[in-house]
């Protein structure tokens, strides 16, 4: 007796998948949206685990993290030596160390988005054509020097020593400021955050928007998660990109609505539990005088990266 079984059931072929020239499988783009979306929020649930741990900086003082935070910015933005904006960033992956955190993962995405805002961008400061000075490394000869407008070009184009300062400057400037951002947040928990805004009296309703639009952000991505796995459940054979884009196109709106009404219940929820528009903290950031005793220090190290 023959199979009964259809033979598409019997290919072995991933739902939702295309097919590129090469012959490679490769997964259309709202599966990569969904992926990126999943790695959102895993990349959350991450920082809220690693914000709960013991440790010097993870248990330290809101208060003195945001005021800290605000203060080495400014110190960043002020300092001017390479070396000094060197030492910070030894300072800030001394922290790293001390906080638990997965600092090969983090250190990945800081030293990417250094590389792209801090020295592409600047790269070109390099050349003798925007910063004048000694020539170190000559790129381009030419057979004379040439003004246009109120530039000059120099007729050799090289990188100049005081190009590469200002390159080193704005990279390194890039990343302290960007490494110390994601300390902040990869240390602290999203509410303990709140608490500290509430104490520098930042108004309720403010506070109100950014605690509902955090919690939104869970709510849409997990419904746009749950809905297109459920849609790709459906699919026994590979479709096209094309036809993905319409069922897309066909659920936005559906997702909107159904996010929107889960919102709604989330909010319903909350004044059923006796929310009245404000924000009560429980158990206030107090400084101590060990919190004190660490501001200090942090104003003289500042000082100090700023003097060298």
């Amino acid at each position: 007796m023959g199979s009964k079984i259809p033979p598409f059931l019997l290919t072995d072929e991933p739902s939702l998948r295309v097919q590129d020239g090469s012959g490679k499988m490769r997964f259309p783009s709202i599966d990569q949206t969904i992926n990126n979306a999943a790695r959102s929020l895993k990349t959350f649930y991450l920082q809220a685990d690693s914000a709960g741990r013991s440790n010097f900086v993870c248990n330290l003082n809101p208060v003195v993290k945001v005021l800290s935070f605000i203060y080495l910015i400014v110190i960043i933005s002020f300092v001017s030596a390479v070396l000094s904006q060197f030492y910070i960033s030894c300072f800030i992956l001394f922290l790293y160390l001390f906080s638990g955190i997965h600092i090969f993962k983090v250190y990945k995405n800081i030293l990417l988005l250094a590389f792209l805002f801090g020295f592409l961008v600047s790269a070109p400061a390099a050349l003798n054509v925007i910063t004048p000075g000694e020539t170190v490394i000559r790129l381009i000869t030419l057979n004379k020097p040439y003004d246009f407008w109120i530039y000059h070009i120099p007729g050799e184009i090289g990188i100049t020593i005081q190009g590469c300062k200002i390159v080193a400057r704005l990279f390194l400037r890039v990343l302290n400021s960007v490494s110390l951002s994601l300390l902040l947040v990869y240390s602290t928990s999203f509410p303990r955050l709140l608490k500290v805004f509430r104490i520098f009296y930042i108004p309720h309703t403010l506070l109100m928007v950014v605690w509902l639009a955090y919690k939104f952000i869970f709510i849409l991505c997990r419904t746009i998660e749950e809905t297109f796995l459920a849609a790709k459940s459906r699919f026994i054979r590979n479709i096209s990109s094309q036809t993905v884009r319409k069922i897309v196109a066909g659920r936005i709106f559906f997702i909107y609505v159904k996010a929107h009404f889960s919102y709604e219940q989330t909010y319903s929820a909350m004044i059923s539990r006796g929310y009245e528009g404000k924000i009560k903290i429980a158990g206030q950031n107090k400084l101590t005088g060990k919190d004190f005793l660490i501001l200090l220090c942090v104003v003289i190290l500042g000082a100090g990266f700023l003097i060298l």
